[in-house]
């Protein structure tokens, strides 16, 4: 994808009269990150338990569907949170964050994250019991857990380079 066919809008962005107020306070940004990791920490917490569920390590005595509809909300909730501080976070400072590398990665990872965890993620644990061999439930899990932790990764690196 040619990331330039977008750069000016995300100019245009961070160019309207709230996009700079937001940026031109630290302590606002800092407040919007607090936020944008507490919806992470709920979004990761509820991936954790539910894929170690997958894998097999974790609640073992509970069906997958149980545990997905039980880690479901605080999913949805953390991800939600995420996408809409993440959204100001990114009005602050649009075009530095989308001429960054590391943003478009991450990104890109959310996306693929996303749709992994609606679609793969979601048919194989709520799939009848014994559907798929345990293999199958435990790759799931790890590509879950590798997904979603690397789209945290990613934003982490964004602070470093």
């Amino acid at each position: 994808m040619d990331w330039t066919v977008l750069l000016p809008y995300a100019k245009s962005l961070g160019n309207t009269g709230f996009a700079l107020w937001l940026g031109q306070a630290t302590w606002r940004i800092a407040g919007l990150l607090t936020i944008h990791l507490f919806g992470l920490t709920l979004l990761l917490g509820a991936v954790v338990v539910s894929s170690l569920r997958l894998i097999g390590l974790f609640l073992r005595d509970r069906p997958i569907a149980e545990v997905r509809r039980i880690t479901g909300p605080a999913a949805i909730a953390g991800l939600l949170i995420m996408i809409a501080s993440g959204a100001l976070i990114f009005t602050g400072g649009a075009e530095a964050y989308y001429t960054g590398y590391w943003f478009r990665l991450k990104m890109v990872l959310l996306v693929i994250a996303i749709l992994f965890h609606f679609t793969i993620a979601r048919a194989i644990a709520y799939a009848q019991t014994g559907r798929f061999p345990a293999v199958v439930n435990a790759l799931t899990g790890l590509v879950g857990l590798l997904l979603w932790f690397s789209v945290g990764w990613a934003g982490r690196a964004i602070a470093f380079f």
